[in-house]
């Protein structure tokens, strides 16, 4: 089987260095495991959309990892490139966040993505596209304070995990990171749409 072309999207805040332990990993199964690097404050979140966008359409990776804020990233790029293919978010903001509500809108820096992000899920008639050709792991952290179970569900995820993480500690965890590489390994990783994946996860 060939081995696939990762591609890791950071979430806000978040050193590059962070995400070593969790790119050694994935490097034993993929032919490369590239890192798209981004201002992690004060950039707008169309800005970082628009720039992973562009990225996808010249380096056509066969797969995504992503955490956190860059999920959201990663889902509207997606979305805007017609990417197709298998992605894994760990800690996905896929609704409004608690914790961002205590944020003052004037405070553009450096929370400007995650105040994009609360206006984006705010809005009345906001809902995430639909990707298609895309299949979707979520793994969420039960210890998470910053990203709840709660914001992580959407209905189309075909597989959510939780674990016991933190949001941080779920790209320090090997078995998290061979969950990852299960995914995108599978059988639906040429990224047409498929069922459910036969084993069960964990309910929320």
């Amino acid at each position: 089987m060939r081995k696939p072309s990762l591609l890791i999207v950071h979430g806000f805040g978040v050193a590059s260095c962070v995400f070593r332990p969790l790119m050694r990993r994935l490097e034993r199964h993929a032919a490369s495991v590239q890192l798209f690097r981004y201002p992690s404050v004060g950039l707008e979140l169309r800005s970082v959309v628009d720039r992973l966008s562009g990225h996808l359409r010249e380096s056509k990776p066969d797969a995504i990892v992503a955490h956190s804020l860059g999920c959201i990233a990663t889902w509207l790029a997606v979305c805007d490139a017609n990417w197709r293919g298998p992605i894994v978010c760990l800690a996905p903001p896929l609704k409004t966040l608690p914790v961002t509500r205590l944020i003052p809108s004037v405070m553009r820096w450096p929370f400007a993505p995650l105040l994009d992000h609360r206006a984006l899920m705010m809005g009345l008639n906001f809902r995430l596209p639909t990707l298609t050709g895309c299949t979707i792991k979520t793994i969420a952290g039960r210890l998470d304070i910053l990203v709840p179970l709660s914001c992580t569900r959407h209905d189309e995820v075909a597989d959510a995990v939780v674990t016991m993480d933190t949001h941080n500690s779920i790209l320090f965890s090997p078995r998290i990171a061979q969950q990852c590489c299960d995914w995108l390994a599978g059988p639906w990783q040429s990224g047409e749409p498929c069922g459910a994946p036969e084993h069960a996860s964990q309910p929320f």
